[in-house]
């Protein structure tokens, strides 16, 4: 019922609401970090969820299932932590101790989840698959393999949300799985990129539209005998698009990540995964629609995740301060949570922090 009433709400959001983006940023000591922001057009409530191993779930059975037995898993790592969204059991994003992620990005027009037919003991909702998936496995690979089996269960649609899923781990491994019309099909993430629709071949594909974009200037352009410099720095990436659909920050996100300068530690790539998300931030207003002008779609949350050394970082739309949860440190046993929207920093007044200083005279 609460699903019920959670969806009456959403339902009009989902038809204007099209905006999520992920990176995969690795550090020369070989850190994973994986960055993702949530944009929605209401404040999702969302809470961060820890859970712990032997953690046990009982699948949801759709309405022709009822009756059957249903499908169940028990964790199988340290820690699951996920966020949720509007209190209810969603995995919008998450990871594991073993240092897997996963992330569900909209993709409307596009999902075509399956039909559980006489499979529904084996069979899980688009809302579950990803919680599934951090409590069974350590690996990409380990993901890899059992989609290939017969055992591999079905997904069905459970609410308005079309979802696709990107799947990293530690060692950079990832993968895109998405259900379409044509079946369910899995990409290889090799430039760890994802955004929303349409599907991630064809971003792939309209990435070729963007070859001129370069991290180095351009050189002047000569005309006869006159010489037309560049005016300021970042020529190379003109015709970069700076426009918040998908297709575009795909392309801007690709561009940051790649160009931006290696760095050594994985605190540095979590910081570096922060301000490449800051390119893709969506303020509250910029991207409305007639259909709900007043409910724009906005940048609910980011979360940064470092695979590597078990740590969840994220911040919220209102509260800029950046949050970590180490997971290593979590007690374990308990089922935890923390809410994303709790305002704990803001701004930090330094005034008194002020020093007086001899007035240069020189210069």
């Amino acid at each position: 019922m609460k699903l019920l009433l959670a969806t009456q709400v959403l339902l009009p959001l989902l038809v204007v609401t099209k905006a999520c983006t992920e990176i995969r940023v690795t550090a020369e000591d070989n850190s994973v970090i994986v960055g993702r922001s949530m944009e929605f057009g209401i404040n999702l409530s969302s809470n961060v969820i820890v859970e712990p191993k032997g953690h046990s779930h009982t699948a949801l059975l759709p309405l022709k299932c009822v009756g059957q037995d249903p499908m169940t898993w028990t964790n199988q790592h340290g820690s699951v932590a996920y966020l949720d969204a509007l209190n209810l059991p969603i995995g919008t994003d998450g990871q594991n101790e073993a240092g897997l992620s996963v992330g569900s990005l909209l993709f409307p027009d596009f999902a075509k989840f399956q039909d559980p037919g006489q499979k529904c003991g084996s069979s899980l909702s688009s809302l579950e698959f990803p919680r599934w998936i951090l409590g069974v496995f350590k690996t990409v690979q380990d993901v890899r393999e059992a989609l290939r089996s017969d055992t591999f269960p079905l997904v069905w649609k459970q609410g308005p949300f079309e979802l696709h899923y990107s799947v990293t781990d530690k060692t950079g491994d990832g993968i895109v799985i998405e259900f379409t019309d044509q079946g369910r099909k899995v990409h290889d993430n090799s430039i760890g990129i994802m955004t929303n629709s349409p599907p991630y071949d064809f971003h792939m594909l309209n990435l070729r539209n963007y070859i001129q974009l370069s991290k180095f200037a351009h050189n002047p352009l000569v005309l006869g005998k006159v010489q037309f410099n560049a005016i300021g720095q970042g020529s190379g990436l003109l015709g970069m698009p700076g426009d918040p659909t998908p297709p575009s920050r795909f392309v801007r996100a690709a561009a940051m990540v790649h160009f931006s300068d290696p760095v050594q530690r994985a605190e540095q790539a979590v910081n570096l995964a922060f301000h490449i998300l800051n390119t893709v931030d969506i303020p509250r207003g910029v991207a409305s629609s007639h259909e709900n002008e007043n409910q724009p779609d906005y940048t609910s949350w980011v979360v940064v995740k470092d695979l590597t050394n078990n740590a969840l970082y994220f911040r919220n739309y209102e509260d800029l301060t950046i949050r970590v949860i180490h997971l290593n440190k979590v007690v374990p046993g308990e089922l935890l949570k923390i809410e994303v929207g709790n305002k704990i920093g803001g701004f930090v007044d330094v005034t008194d922090k002020l020093k007086a200083v001899n007035p240069h005279t020189e210069l």
